[in-house]
């Protein structure tokens, strides 16, 4: 089974976090064009169909549908800072290539996302680069990027598709680099190109043109490689950054659950996975308009229904990117109770194992000894209290006692 295959599958997953993060009308205000759905893996796709038809090479192919999974990383990261900036374009550019130099590959799919605004229409490029040395990948993904952005999210008529082709034929050489615009003109004629690209399961279809016929697993151990700390602590900044609310609120409960865990004497491995997952318990949290993150007033009941939701996507995220099935469960469950009044599962009692029951109590501590904008920190001392008055109901007694002398100690 290759190993690009499962880490296709985890980036495409985490892709599709962005995905739910920058589908927000309070972020999409930043950009000239609005983000459609699933705007990552259909770049990803479209680029990697470009890079075929252009004879790139498996591995190169692998590192192009990466890229294209992760081309708008910095928009997430920095939307807040620039917001409403028309440098905007080229701001994300430039901290997406930086985040990604960190991941595995970095210095191939840093300078393929650095370069995916640029256009061949100048002599030099917005950030300084003569137009003929931005790389192939980029200039792949610019074209893959601008395709998709006008793209409807229904079956597209022979009549958009041909308007599609002769905007990509006017600016060849302009808007679009001449090798993948005659790339896409081969491929375009293809039906299964415009049928393959309205699936919700392209991640099915992309491995299957990668790979052929090899079975990827759903799930496997976590890597000791340090790519997978990497990303939940990449991931982990871009959840909290997403509301004014939560500074570093996910590295908060990382950070207590490993030391409850700890307290109650897990090894090493069991320490780091819990750390782990609860960088990334809030995951699902990126699908929750900003508007409703960032309200200071009482949230209607509409809303609180929205807010719910996001345990149910931490957990669909973490299963699709192949987390063991115990991780999964520590961060998604964070919102269960003994009672069986919790969600997005209502489980109960023995149905929530001590992992998921160290989050809850993490989860309550870290937020309520944060500051926020209608209150100010908690002391640990108010913060277990109100922890312990749902000793029995909504968090487990015997850990609380835990908490009381792990978190008092240092």
């Amino acid at each position: 089974m290759p190993e690009d295959a499962f880490y296709i599958r985890r980036m495409w997953s985490f892709s599709r976090a962005l995905d739910l993060g920058l589908v927000d009308e309070e972020v999409e205000r930043g950009f000239k064009f609005a983000v459609g759905q699933q705007h990552g893996e259909r770049v990803a796709y479209i680029a990697m169909r470009l890079g075929r038809s252009l004879g790139l090479q498996k591995t190169e192919l692998v590192h192009l549908t990466v890229a294209g999974l992760l081309h708008d990383i910095g928009a997430m990261g920095s939307f807040r800072t620039h917001y409403g900036n028309a440098q905007l374009l080229s701001r994300h550019c430039l901290v997406g290539s930086a985040i990604v130099e960190r991941f595995p590959s970095g210095a191939i799919l840093a300078p393929a996302i650095k370069y995916h605004h640029e256009t061949p229409g100048s002599v030099r490029s917005a950030l300084g680069v003569p137009a003929a040395e931005v790389p192939l990948m980029a200039k792949i993904l610019s074209l893959a990027d601008q395709v998709d952005l006008h793209l409807s999210r229904r079956r597209h008529t022979r009549k958009e598709r041909e308007e599609l082709l002769r905007w990509i034929s006017k600016e060849k050489g302009v808007l679009f680099f001449p090798e993948p615009a005659a790339a896409f003109e081969q491929i375009a004629v293809k039906e299964s190109f415009w049928l393959d690209i309205e699936q919700p399961d392209l991640l099915q279809i992309v491995l299957g043109l990668l790979f052929g016929k090899w079975h990827v697993p759903l799930t496997r151990e976590l890597e000791t490689t340090g790519f997978t700390d990497e990303l939940a602590a990449t991931f982990a900044d871009l959840i909290d950054q997403k509301s004014s609310f939560t500074a570093r609120h996910s590295r908060s409960v990382a950070e207590v659950v490993e030391r409850l865990a700890e307290g109650l004497g897990w090894s090493e491995q069991q320490r780091h996975e819990i750390y782990v997952a609860g960088l990334l318990h809030d995951l699902g949290k990126l699908s929750i308009p900003k508007k409703i993150l960032d309200k200071q007033g009482s949230l209607d009941a509409s809303e609180v229904d929205i807010i719910r939701t996001h345990t149910y996507y931490t957990h669909r995220l973490l299963t699709e990117a192949g987390f063991p099935t115990r991780m999964v469960e520590w961060a998604a469950h964070h919102h269960e109770r003994l009672d069986g009044k919790g969600y997005p599962f209502a489980l109960k009692d023995k149905e929530i194992d001590v992992g998921s029951r160290l989050m809850t109590i993490a989860d309550m501590f870290a937020a309520l000894t944060e500051d926020r904008p209608y209150r100010p920190a908690m002391s640990t001392t108010e913060a277990l209290d109100i922890i312990q008055r749902g000793a029995g109901t909504s968090v487990d007694g015997e850990l609380i006692v835990l908490a009381k002398r792990v978190l008092f100690c240092r």
